[in-house]
């Protein structure tokens, strides 16, 4: 018979361990901001420069509305379609423009991209019964992320043909634009 080492009393102490659960500790948070920063520069303010202030206060309006979502991902893909939905109105009317981002995406400017809140619930009823009604916009999201995590000539590849293939050459210029920005820092 095999004898065994009872345990002390200080070997048999439950380890307590520190779990974050905390959405803003999560170290992807801070590249789905970067992330969607770029793209939302990008797609609406590329022709402009702005102070480090102006970035950092848009940079924080955006990690806010990330961590208000039940996950900060969901979140950033809905971000996305929000940006594409008002790119989409300032593009296809007369006298429309957006403000520099620390005004647009100022949670009180109903103007602003709280507006586009109403357009992208629309756009999400009519997918619960045409579940790729407008699937560009998410395909978008999920390109740009895709780019930032893993940015190989394949997934350049396969992204830039989806766009080509849909027929969608606003949308392959806006990815090669942002992958150039993402790549080569703004």
């Amino acid at each position: 018979m095999k004898q065994r080492r009872l345990k002390t009393a200080e070997e048999t102490k439950p380890v307590l361990r520190v779990v974050r659960s905390s959405k803003e500790d999560a170290p992807d948070v801070d590249q789905l901001v970067r992330t969607a920063w770029n793209f939302a520069y990008t797609a609406l303010w590329n022709n402009s420069i702005f102070s480090r202030t102006e970035i950092r206060i848009a940079r924080n309006r955006i990690r806010e509305f990330l961590l208000a979502c039940k996950t900060p991902t969901i979140g950033y893909k809905a971000f996305c379609q929000r940006v594409l939905l008002a790119r989409y109105y300032v593009n296809n009317g007369e006298n429309r423009y957006i403000p520099v981002p620390s005004i647009w995406l100022d949670k009180e400017n109903p103007t602003g991209f709280t507006g586009t809140k109403e357009w992208y619930e629309n756009i999400k009823t009519v997918r619960a019964s045409l579940p790729n009604y407008k699937a560009e916009l998410r395909a978008f999201a999920e390109a740009i992320l895709e780019m930032k995590e893993d940015p190989t000539a394949e997934n350049f590849q396969y992204w830039r043909n989806y766009f080509i293939e849909k027929k969608m050459p606003g949308l392959l210029t806006l990815f090669l634009t942002t992958v150039a920005n993402q790549q080569f820092g703004i």
